[in-house]
């Protein structure tokens, strides 16, 4: 049987929202870590290497975050991604995939990330 289990680095300013999405995650089977700001994700990523990172385009460190991951030398390739039910509307930043809804996160899961 193949572990479909993923680790999530949800990083969220707003506690109620981070606390959320991790419920959320966490019932569908992956292991949640979370932080709040773009130093703290790098931090926590460099110790625990998440599969994933989750974030939000309106966090205060979001083009931190992304260019953090993106220049670090072992965290460049962590997919970086923001779900918005927006997301068909929007352009999204270099190297981050916008996704709509919990259905594309989960098709992105299974099919895109290691």
């Amino acid at each position: 049987m193949v572990d479909t289990t993923k680790t999530i680095l949800v990083v969220e300013d707003v506690v109620e929202i981070c606390f959320q999405m991790s419920e959320m995650l966490r019932n569908k089977g992956h292991q949640i870590l979370s932080a709040a700001n773009a130093e703290d994700a790098i931090r926590i990523a460099e110790h625990d290497h998440p599969n994933m990172i989750l974030t939000d385009l309106d966090l205060p460190t979001f083009d931190s975050l992304v260019q953090m991951v993106r220049s670090h030398k072992e965290l460049f390739n962590i997919p970086v991604a923001v779900i918005d039910i927006n997301g068909h509307e929007i352009k999204p930043p270099q190297d981050v995939k916008i996704l709509s809804d919990f259905d594309q996160l989960d098709y992105f899961l299974q099919t895109c990330v290691k």
